[in-house]
């Protein structure tokens, strides 16, 4: 028999502060569900909105320490942003964080602007897709 999971997927990049990330960690707990995810970009993909974004890996690691049964991760982290061994020691720190409740969405990247405003060089999707 297969179970039905519940998980939230949150765009972190519009605008989420630390506390309404622990809100919803709380309420995603509270409430049953299995999982919280989030996106790994670094901003909005509104032009001009100045929403603000935490880094997505820093508030996994800060959720990690603040929850108990909810599993935590990104439905997508830009291979491009971190040299894959930096990645994976973030990875494997949330994991220790949080008792092995931590997932690892990885892809190429497709937000230009992004990689240009952070200084990412924005390879070809070929070599994206490489890395």
């Amino acid at each position: 028999m297969s179970r039905l999971e519940l998980c939230l997927m949150v765009e972190g990049q519009e605008g989420v502060s630390w506390p309404q990330w622990k809100q919803l960690a709380n309420a995603a707990e509270t409430h049953g569900f299995q999982g919280l995810f989030r996106s790994g970009h670094y901003l909005s993909e509104l032009p001009g909105s100045g929403r603000a974004a935490l880094e997505c890996w820093g508030t996994i690691c800060a959720l990690a320490a603040v929850t108990s049964k909810i599993r935590l991760g990104t439905a997508m982290t830009p291979a491009s942003f971190r040299h894959p061994s930096v990645l994976g020691k973030l990875v494997t720190t949330a994991d220790h964080v949080s008792g092995g409740r931590v997932e690892l969405g990885i892809g190429a990247g497709w937000f230009e602007e992004e990689h240009v405003a952070y200084g990412f060089p924005f390879h070809t999707g070929r070599v994206r897709m490489d890395v």
